[in-house]
């Protein structure tokens, strides 16, 4: 049942929904703690993102943006490491909370929030495992991967902010190598009307190469394809270079490696 929600959970919601300690016999031990993250405009967010972080990664966020943005963190004390004891209840629920005061300020602030170290935040380790998977044309886990940053990303960023578009792109690469992917057609459609808002001349460098990509994906639903090569057809006539293009895979790489 949809939940109607009040005024104080509206917005960026994120929150500690639980904590536990790593069991991997390899690995020194450390809390995992495990964030939820929603966006609520009058009914709750039925779909919300789930990441898993550790006290070391919310720690690096906090440093970056101290040093960015100083004044905005003045009144935010970070939880400071202990010799003892860290893994006392106590403890673990107490650094919740202060990870919980410490995301809330960042979701209020839109400088703090569009941070270029809440999207490494945000996005690592799992972007860096997609991008791996697409790499070695593991598409279908790639696929998936690069949906779920999707999902939180478009909860967090404008609708074309670069974090947004990029994972887009890459999600439609993984589409025009495998078309049979579930919804391929739908993130297709969906990266195609984003574009048509972007100015960004960085970005503007990918739309060649999601066209080319986004045809393979309609040839692969046996839908047509005239509007998409009409617009190739124009670039061409307008005597752009390369319209075939790069893989799309490969721009994204070079149009993100150019932004950040």
């Amino acid at each position: 049942m949809t939940q109607i929600m009040n005024a104080d959970k509206q917005g960026l919601i994120f929150e500690i929904i639980s904590a536990r300690i790593s069991e991997k016999p390899e690995d020194k031990k450390y809390v995992i703690y495990t964030l939820q993250v929603r966006f609520i405009s009058g009914n709750d967010d039925l779909t919300p993102s789930v990441i898993e972080r550790r006290y070391t990664q919310f720690e690096t966020l906090y440093t970056l943006l101290r040093k960015e943005f100083p004044t905005m963190f003045q009144d935010i004390a970070f939880p400071k490491k202990v010799l003892t004891g860290n893994f006392d209840n106590e403890l673990i629920t107490a650094r919740s909370t202060a990870f919980e005061g410490i995301l809330k300020r960042i979701s209020q602030e839109t400088k703090l929030r569009t941070s270029r170290a809440m999207q490494l935040f945000l996005q690592e380790p799992e972007l860096s495992e997609a991008k791996q998977l697409l790499a070695s044309h593991s598409y279908a886990a790639a696929y998936e991967g690069f949906q779920k940053i999707f999902k939180l990303l478009n909860k967090t960023f404008s609708d074309r902010s670069h974090a947004v578009i990029l994972t887009l792109c890459r999600i439609v690469a993984c589409c025009s190598e495998c078309p049979t992917l579930e919804e391929s057609l739908k993130w297709t459609k969906l990266a195609l009307y984003r574009f048509d808002g972007v100015s960004d001349s960085d970005v503007l460098e990918l739309y060649l190469p999601l066209l080319n990509a986004s045809i393979k994906v309609y040839e692969g639903h046996k839908k047509n394809t005239e509007e998409l090569s009409a617009q190739i057809e124009m670039f061409r006539k307008q005597g752009v270079r390369d319209v075939e293009g790069r893989e799309l895979a490969r721009a994204v790489n070079e149009v993100e490696a150019k932004l950040f």
